[in-house]
């Protein structure tokens, strides 16, 4: 089936006060969701009041401060935290972090990088004194990172398109899939030869790459969403990485169960549609697409973790990947009672991360970093206790720093 698309405006600005976007929707039947949608703003201030609550949020970041190496390190698997000089990352929306600060479902058009939970480090929204540059206002890997660094670079600020000066080492684009990270990749290793700011051959630099979501809700429209071919787009820029950056360690982020977070808002007019619009094989509710929705989910993280598994990317002392599971068993939060999820945790679309959400997404890749592999968590646990380096375990964890765990 060809892969149909379908735009349109939602004239809501001076109800809502965010900027005016299009909206791009799969849609291989050609029917438009636009009254959908528009119907679904009618009520707008009640649909959306839950977001416009801001929970105030204090991480208590009780790790202990440890030195970087005496000596730059040589090898990948002797990296303690203040040895990271560099941080980038490769994705799509989540990664570029759409929505994380949206009052209304048009802001989550928008990108904002300075709250991502793997490469955000500067955002301070209008009227706020919070800066969300520090790991105890928000949890973000560079905001954790910099408690050993404070110079550490290339992590997202504001609110800012692909390319643009804020989105820095944040190179993900929003709609992406797994084929489109070859060309992130090759942008990020232009601007770390290009920019003065970056040593590209004796920095350390730690990426951080989630992909697949886009793949999975368009695998019933898009030849190119095979649990094969998804193994070898993410293969092909694993192999790119490791011929061309020298001093990268890389976090390879597998995706979570798509169904679960599809359905969320189904009571929702506005989640609904927007679910249909840009997850639309995941909404379809017959045995076969759910079934092989579910095995395509399972296929893309089993494949992942057979290539890593392979030490394909462990020959050299400079590079390595490791695969960070927090995401694969993470269900939705409820709320206190029980009774419902909580929604706090997303972006008006019930779908991307809220900065909440954000905020425990950073923590929780935080805690799999340095927990060693074979005994990393698989789901993220609200207000978990941090795993943190000490001096008798200081690096990040590797495939060959892990032997002994």
């Amino acid at each position: 089936m060809q892969l149909k698309y379908c735009s349109f405006l939602i004239p809501l600005l001076a109800v809502v006060f965010e900027p005016v976007q299009t909206f791009q929707c799969i849609d291989p039947d050609k029917q438009l969701f636009s009254n959908l949608w528009a119907n679904g703003l009618l009520d707008v201030k009640k649909k959306t009041s839950r977001f416009f609550q801001k929970d105030d949020i204090f991480n208590n970041f009780t790790c202990e401060y440890l030195p970087p190496s005496d000596t730059v390190p040589t090898s990948v698997h002797k990296l303690r935290p203040g040895d990271i000089k560099i941080v980038a990352a490769l994705g799509d929306s989540l990664t570029a972090a759409n929505g994380a600060d949206a009052a209304t479902i048009i802001g989550v058009a928008n990108n904002y990088r300075g709250l991502s939970w793997s490469i955000g480090g500067y955002y301070k929204p209008l009227l706020s004194k919070n800066a969300n540059d520090d790991v105890e206002e928000h949890f973000s890997l560079p905001n954790a990172l910099k408690r050993y660094n404070p110079d550490i670079k290339g992590f997202a600020e504001g609110e800012e398109g692909p390319g643009e000066e804020g989105a820095n080492l944040d190179m993900a684009v929003q709609g992406s899939k797994a084929v489109n990270l070859t060309d992130q990749a090759n942008n990020l290793i232009e601007e770390l030869k290009s920019n003065p700011d970056y040593d590209f051959e004796n920095d350390w630099k730690l990426l951080t790459i989630l992909i697949g979501g886009n793949n999975l809700c368009q695998y019933c429209v898009d030849e190119r969403s095979t649990p094969d071919n998804f193994a070898a787009d993410v293969q092909a820029v694993l192999d790119l990485l490791q011929a061309s950056v020298p001093r990268m360690l890389v976090n390879l982020v597998t995706i979570f169960n798509i169904n679960v977070v599809a359905a969320l808002g189904m009571d929702d007019l506005v989640c609904k549609a927007a679910h249909e619009c840009f997850c639309y094989c995941a909404m379809l509710d017959d045995a076969y697409s759910q079934l092989t929705l579910q095995r395509f989910n399972g296929l893309y993280r089993g494949n992942l973790h057979n290539i890593i598994n392979s030490g394909r990317y462990d020959t050299t002392e400079d590079f390595t990947v490791v695969i960070q599971p927090f995401l694969e068993n993470t269900s939705p939060p409820f709320n206190a009672a029980g009774t419902e999820p909580d929604l706090s945790y997303f972006a008006p679309d019930c779908f991307h991360f809220s900065s909440k959400g954000h905020n425990y997404a950073g923590q929780a890749l935080w805690n799999n970093m340095f927990q060693p592999i074979g005994k990393k968590d698989q789901a993220w646990s609200l207000g978990e206790e941090l795993d943190c380096p000490s001096e008798e375990n200081p690096y990040i964890f590797t495939s060959q720093n892990s032997a002994d765990f």
